[in-house]
């Protein structure tokens, strides 16, 4: 039997292989089943196929992935996502520490505390029917942050060129006082061809991988995270599947840290910073790539992050590389 993917769940897309039972006697001895994985125990996988439910013993799997949820729209798979199902993708990569759903699970507006570090972790996120009308949805909101001592936040995602007022639930923010905060764009592209140049590393320059947060890299990060580092720790520890790179230089002072988490066959690139004595030198593009190769070994064939547009640097970066933008999102606040 295969090793199943760290992480394997339920609603998540996945691909099995594994042989027939009993064996045929000629022709393939291994059959495919793609689908939605619905149950799983220790002896068995249930998988929601479009042609029904097919149930594959787990000691006859040779070969387990998750793959990416199936587009809703024409297009290269990293492009023809939806904003909604990519937002639920992302979320999985930087999760609340509380987290409620107003309306159905998976498809209302997801509502996330988390010891108030990142507007991520703090938001409310739209994507679906809250079960509500507009004004009573915004009720329930703000009620819910109040109840947790946090200002009400919410995360609006929206198409490119959109604005903010061109969205019914945006309209209703603006009439009511909230005010637009961090508008971020969402890029994404094909992990192999973001793969495809080389990027040796820098001179003197080494990289420590690890599956989990540790305190060398919270100490490399931003000055933001060192701001809420608490918080960040016990944030950064959520995610199921991880992956923290810690650059050092050739003294062992620590040149910059990334963090990638793997969810449904996207990769998330998070936490990029670079020590500002060692910038210019091509360790971000290298760290990138690098956290990249890792998620790539672990079978991410997808990969998104998110940067602010005036982010000049960083937009150089990613782009340069290969990422487009799918969408942006903006926070819109009430205070």
């Amino acid at each position: 039997m295969s090793d199943l993917p760290a992480g394997l769940t339920t609603g998540q897309r996945v691909a099995v292989r594994s042989r027939i039972d009993p064996p045929p006697t000629a022709g393939p001895t291994l059959t495919d089943t793609v689908g939605e994985l619905v149950d799983i125990d220790a002896t068995h996988l249930c998988i929601a196929t479009r042609t029904g439910d097919v149930t594959v013993a787990r000691d006859r799997v040779v070969a387990a992935r998750v793959i990416p949820p199936k587009p809703t729209r024409r297009g290269a798979p990293h492009r023809a996502i939806t904003l909604e199902d990519l937002h639920l993708v992302m979320t999985r990569g930087q999760p609340g520490v509380e987290e409620a759903w107003l309306g159905a699970p998976g498809s209302g507006w997801l509502l996330r505390a988390g010891l108030g570090w990142t507007g991520r972790s703090n938001s409310a996120l739209p994507v679906g029917d809250p079960g509500l009308p507009l004004p009573e949805a915004v009720d329930a909101v703000e009620a819910w942050y109040a109840e947790r001592d946090l200002p009400p936040l919410v995360m609006l995602p929206r198409p490119a060129g959109a604005g903010t007022a061109d969205d019914a639930l945006g309209r209703l923010l603006l009439d009511r006082g909230y005010r637009e905060r961090t508008v971020a764009e969402v890029l994404t592209g094909w992990t192999d061809t973001l793969l495809d140049a080389p990027v040796p590393a820098p001179a003197g320059i080494t990289a420590e991988c690890r599956d989990h947060v540790d305190e060398a890299w919270l100490a490399g990060s931003s000055p933001r995270v060192l701001e809420h580092r608490d918080a960040a720790r016990e944030i950064l520890a959520l995610p199921r599947h991880q992956v923290f790179l810690t650059a050092h230089d050739d003294e062992g002072s620590t040149a910059g840290v990334v963090r990638v988490a793997l969810s449904d066959g996207w990769a998330g690139v998070f936490g990029l910073h670079v020590a500002p004595e060692h910038r210019g030198r091509g360790v971000g593009r290298w760290l990138t790539v690098e956290s990249l190769r890792a998620a790539a070994a672990d079978g991410a064939s997808l990969t998104y992050l998110q940067v602010e547009p005036g982010n000049a640097p960083a937009q150089h970066l990613y782009r340069d590389m290969g990422l487009t933008t799918h969408h942006d999102y903006v926070y819109l606040a009430l205070r």
